[in-house]
C-alpha cells in the first residue's frame, strides 16, 4: 500500500519526535489537527492492533474537526469507520478512537481503558486531572511505543499547567526528564507561516491575525506562552525581559519583595 501524504517539516518533527510525552504546536494554522490525524494513521499501519484515542473537550468539536478531515484522509480500503463508536476499525486490527472529556468526571468512562497512545487535541482546553489521569490509561504488555501526544494553542484553563509542564523547563526541541518520574517531553512549535499549504491556500490568514488584539495576536500568530488574560505586565516578552543566569556581585545591595495576591 502506497500513501501519498503532503506535510510540513514541523509537523514531520511531530511525527518523528518519540517522548513519552510530546506537544506540538503553539500558535494558530500550524497544522496541529492534520498533524495528529497523519501521526495516528501512521502508527495505526505500522502496529498492528495497536489502539489510540484522540480527545478533545466536546463531541461537537470533535465532529466539525478531527473526525471530518480523517473521512477524507483514511484510505477506505484500510480502514472503516463505525459512527455510532466513534472508532476508526483497520484491516490489520489497529483501531482509532475518538472521544470527549467535557469534565473531570469523565475520564471514569475510560477507567478500565488501554491504548497505546492517546492524543489531546488542544491540550489547554482540559484539566490538568484530566491529562495526568489519561496518562494511567497508556498502558499495555504489546511492546509498542506507549506515549501522550497533543497539539494546542496558548490560553485557555489549562495555559497555566501546560506551560508549566511542557514551556517553561527546557527551550523547544530540547528533552526534558522529569527527575521525580524519568518520563520524557519535549515541545515542538509551529506558527502559521511553517504552513506553506496554508500560506499558499489562503494567505489572508496572516492578516486578519495581525488584526486580532494584541494579546490575541502575540499567542495566536506568534504562539507567545508569557501571554494571557489579566496579567499584570501585558508588555512582557521573555526575548526582551529574560536574561542568561549571572553570578550577583556580594557588594549588590538585594531587595526582597512580596505579593499578597
Amino acid at each position: 500500500m502506497s500513501l501519498e501524504i503532503s506535510l510540513t517539516k514541523r509537523q514531520m518533527a511531530f511525527i518523528q519526535a518519540d517522548c513519552d510525552e510530546v506537544l506540538y504546536g503553539g500558535a494558530a494554522g500550524g497544522g496541529k489537527s492534520y498533524g495528529q490525524l497523519v501521526d495516528a494513521l501512521l502508527f495505526a499501519i505500522k502496529y498492528p492492533g495497536s489502539k489510540q484515542l484522540i480527545l478533545r473537550n466536546t463531541y461537537p468539536e470533535l465532529q466539525r474537526s478531527l473526525i471530518l478531515v480523517s473521512y477524507s484522509l483514511y484510505p477506505k480500503n484500510v480502514a472503516t469507520y463505525n459512527s455510532s463508536s466513534h472508532v476508526w476499525r483497520f484491516v490489520n486490527g489497529s483501531t482509532i478512537e475518538f472521544g470527549y472529556l467535557e469534565s473531570d468526571k469523565d475520564v471514569q468512562k475510560y477507567q478500565s481503558a488501554e491504548y497505546d497512545v492517546i492524543r489531546f487535541d488542544e491540550l489547554t482546553h482540559f484539566s490538568q486531572y484530566q491529562y495526568t489521569y489519561m496518562l494511567s490509561r497508556i498502558r499495555g504488555a504489546n511492546g509498542y511505543p506507549k506515549m501522550a501526544k497533543s497539539s494546542t494553542n496558548p490560553g485557555s484553563k489549562g495555559h497555566a499547567w501546560v506551560k508549566a509542564r511542557f514551556i517553561d523547563p527546557v527551550p523547544p526541541e530540547q528533552i526534558y526528564t522529569d527527575p521525580s518520574t524519568g518520563r520524557t517531553r519535549v515541545f515542538i512549535p509551529a506558527k502559521v507561516t511553517d504552513n506553506k499549504f496554508l500560506m499558499a491556500a489562503d494567505p489572508d490568514y496572516l492578516r486578519r491575525l495581525d488584526e486580532l488584539p494584541d494579546d490575541q495576536r502575540r499567542a495566536l500568530k506568534d504562539g507567545d506562552w508569557d501571554v494571557f488574560e489579566g496579567q499584570y505586565f501585558p508588555e512582557f516578552c521573555r526575548s526582551v525581559h529574560v536574561i542568561e543566569p549571572i553570578e550577583i556581585p556580594k557588594h549588590w545591595r538585594r531587595y526582597f519583595t512580596l505579593d499578597y495576591g
